[in-house]
């Protein structure tokens, strides 16, 4: 039973340190739906290396600003601004293969990212590479 917590733990502590599950703004989506929090919860990363997997929960979904911009051979993409933690991602193209294509029941922009490194408590540097695992397009509202 013990080496069974022990594992448990520390399974919870890899997942945490990995910037993968993390509670980015604890309570920011306290007074949230319960349809709304299970949409959240039920997105899966659409493709990529991580298809299949969790984008994870409400609280690590941040807001995004979004816009659609046109390559030089016409095809359009999103692109997303957001806040990691306490440093503005500046404009970043979104990879096709994780945008959700189910209807966002949140209605604003959603990313769900993560980066190659952290210090000072969760924060990326600099020059970290900022990854994003999962976006679901603002509904238009």
């Amino acid at each position: 039973m013990r080496l069974v917590f022990v594992a448990v733990a520390f399974l919870m502590f890899v997942a945490g340190s990995s910037g993968l599950a993390r509670e980015l703004y604890p309570g920011q989506y306290a007074q949230m739906d319960p349809t709304v929090r299970q949409w959240f919860r039920s997105q899966r990363v659409p493709g990529g290396p991580r298809k299949g997997g969790s984008c994870c929960s409400e609280a690590d979904g941040v807001y995004a600003e979004e816009d659609i911009r046109a390559d030089a051979d016409g095809t359009s993409h999103y692109w997303v601004r957001f806040e990691a933690r306490s440093r503005v991602v500046d404009w970043m193209k979104v990879p096709d293969e994780v945008v959700i294509h189910d209807p966002n029941r949140n209605g604003a922009p959603v990313v769900w990212w993560g980066a190659n490194e952290f210090y000072n408590n969760g924060i990326p540097p600099a020059g970290a590479h900022i990854i994003i695992f999962c976006y679901a397009p603002g509904a238009g509202i």
